[in-house]
């Protein structure tokens, strides 16, 4: 089969889903649920030989945590691709496929070359709740809690390390806990849900040092109150004013059941992020950070 014939137009939901990066917030998670729950996808699949059945091919980070790469058209396919088939799939049919799988897969990946969009068990849960209630426009209700953590979550792993890849030196310049609060709160106002938004700007602590002439650190102790499963208890930015070269690392709340794992993760200047390690002691930290950083810089 001619894979281009089958292409899929994607316009809209990439219009949702670059909206959703650009401002993640009350609206454009919504605009991005309804968007997906009419849309296909291309999932990579191979042929499980054992039970002779198609699988799909999985991406696993290092800390284990496996996802399923997922395509909104031709045009996101790697240029390498060498995937045994593509499956065109309704994207509900994935989440339905995923949500029943067990604790083993964590969720779909978008588009993981370009758009690189994760969205995890808590996203799937919420399609699959749009898609059971098939609500009118606007109707949909979201917990609280659910709000708090997935705009939280994009803030940390999205937005702020977004602005300090850009600005680097300048950005620093400009960090205070009033900015970070204005950034936190930004999603909420954007929906008018300033009523939701709890934290005050001594929820933020900031730390700068200059370690040595090519060693700067910021450490950021974020919000711990509404510390939900993929939100960030410290966030680190580190950088060498000699050569710009710089590095943006947080501990996340992992998606454990008892949610008292931290896992400590290198986010990257085009979003991507590793999950390094377990995180270390709260307090040992920065030293564990500069070590990862520096590793390598000298001759």
């Amino acid at each position: 089969m001619d894979i281009k014939k089958s292409d899929i137009d994607d316009t809209k939901l990439l219009e949702a889903m670059h909206a959703y990066i650009r401002e993640p917030g009350k609206e454009t998670l919504f605009g991005l649920v309804m968007a997906l729950k009419d849309s296909k996808v291309f999932v990579p699949v191979m042929i499980n030989q054992q039970k002779k059945a198609l699988q799909p091919y999985v991406i696993k980070n290092k800390d284990e945590d496996i996802y399923v790469p997922a395509f909104t058209s031709v045009s996101k396919f790697p240029k390498d691709q060498q995937y045994q088939g593509m499956q065109k799939l309704q994207y509900k049919q994935c989440v339905s496929m995923l949500l029943g799988n067990g604790a083993s897969i964590k969720g779909i990946v978008l588009n993981p070359y370009t758009d690189n969009l994760m969205l995890k068990e808590q996203m799937l849960e919420l399609s699959s709740q749009v898609e059971k209630e098939v609500p009118a426009r606007r109707s949909v209700t979201m917990k609280t809690e659910d709000f708090r953590m997935i705009t939280r979550h994009n803030t940390e792993l999205r937005q702020i390390p977004e602005r300090f890849y850009a600005g680097r030196q300048e950005f620093i310049k400009e960090l205070s806990a009033e900015l970070l609060c204005e950034m936190y709160k930004e999603p909420y106002s954007g929906v008018d849900q300033e009523a939701l938004f709890e934290y005050v700007v001594e929820d933020f602590d900031i730390m700068e040092l200059d370690i040595r002439d090519d060693l700067n650190i910021v450490q950021i102790m974020l919000p711990s109150r509404h510390l939900y499963k993929t939100n960030c208890r410290e966030m680190y930015l580190v950088w060498n004013p000699q050569n710009e070269q710089a590095g943006c690392y947080v501990v996340e709340k992992d998606t454990s059941l008892d949610g008292k794992r931290y896992l400590l993760k290198e986010i990257r200047p085009d979003g991507s992020w590793d999950s390094l390690e377990d995180a270390p002691a709260e307090g040992n930290t920065m030293n564990r950070v500069i070590e990862l950083f520096t590793d390598g810089m000298e001759e």
